[in-house]
């Protein structure tokens, strides 16, 4: 194909092809990005380009394709994005549950230090140092229903200070 009859065929056809285009995707803008793909995809293919039937049905088809693309991409993109906006969803709630656990602990650390000597220390064998009644009542030689009282006492406390934050 020569440039000249490269030309004849833009000038002949691409009005039409515009429209259709613009049919499809319904945007002038991408119309033209598609008629433009359209035609550089024939020029480059000139030498090789086999024709079987008329142009005006084979540009029809190449817009077809061209839309059923643009279509799939954009599919594609939206999936993509979903995806991102998802994980990034997830992120964001992973951050403020990780900044409230932060703030929970705090406060729990706070109420410890407001616990009464022997209460705050059979609370920290226990929760902190991981350490059963009987460990606990054995280390401070006191009975293990004392340690069991201590440790209600310090859960019940905290459990009524915590209550504003949803624990």
């Amino acid at each position: 194909m020569t440039a000249r009859e490269f030309e004849h065929i833009y000038r002949e056809h691409g009005k039409k092809l515009f429209r259709i285009c613009l049919v499809f995707v319904k945007d002038e803008f991408r119309a033209a990005e598609m008629v433009q793909d359209i035609f550089c995809s024939i020029w480059e293919r000139r030498e090789t380009i086999e024709l079987h039937g008329s142009w005006e049905h084979y540009l029809y088809r190449a817009a077809k394709f061209k839309y059923y693309n643009f279509y799939r991409d954009i599919v594609s993109e939206q999936r993509s994005l979903s995806t991102y906006a998802t994980s990034q969803k997830e992120v964001v709630d992973n951050v403020e549950e990780t900044v409230h656990y932060n703030q929970v602990l705090d406060k729990v650390q706070q109420l410890v230090e407001q616990l009464p000597p022997k209460r705050k220390e059979v609370y920290i064998l226990s929760r902190e140092k991981g350490l059963n009644s009987r460990e606990i009542s054995q280390k401070l030689h006191i009975s293990e229903k004392t340690v069991k009282n201590q440790l209600t006492k310090s859960l019940a406390f905290l459990k009524v200070n915590l209550a504003p934050y949803d624990c």
